[in-house]
Parts: C-alpha cells; structure tokens; sequence
C-alpha cells in the first residue's frame, strides 16, 4: 500500500488544511504515524497521484511552511517506509 499524507505541528493547521483541500482533491483525516514525529496527532492523508494538485494548493494556502511536512509511506505488510517529499 502506497499513499502520501500530511503531518502538522498543531490541530488548527490540520483542521484548516483539511477544509481547504477537501474540495480540490479526496482526502481523509488519519492519526498521525509513530514514525513522524510532529506535535500534532491528526494527519490528512490523499492519495500520491494528487501530490502536484496538493503542493500546489499548499502552496497558495496561508499556512506557513514550518508547521506542516508531506510523507510518502509505503507499506508491505509489518514493513513501513516514511520519507519527507515536500
């Protein structure tokens, strides 16, 4: 299973991310992985063919960059890999 998610500093961030990307591209509301380590246990996680589509919003959202980091995650069964994309 591959995926891409986006992990936030704080729940306002994710919260105000999710409503402005709900309407762009499918997302869902996920608790954030052990292996991210962000202040913030509320991920929004979309689908990895969408990436472009959400840099792009990210970037036209006011939600400065430091309180927010995109993961792509891989996972075969017990085996997860988590690496930073943007």
């Amino acid at each position: 299973m591959k995926y891409c998610l986006i992990a936030f500093e704080n729940t306002h961030a994710a919260m105000t991310t999710e409503k402005h990307l709900k309407d762009l591209v499918k997302i869902s509301i996920m608790p954030t992985l052990r292996e991210i380590s962000m202040g913030c246990g509320i991920s929004v996680k979309f689908a990895c063919e969408d990436l472009e589509k959400v840099i792009e919003a990210m970037k036209l959202f006011p939600l400065d960059k430091s309180l927010y980091k995109i993961y792509d995650v891989s996972s075969d069964g017990p085996k997860m890999a988590v690496s930073v994309i943007y």
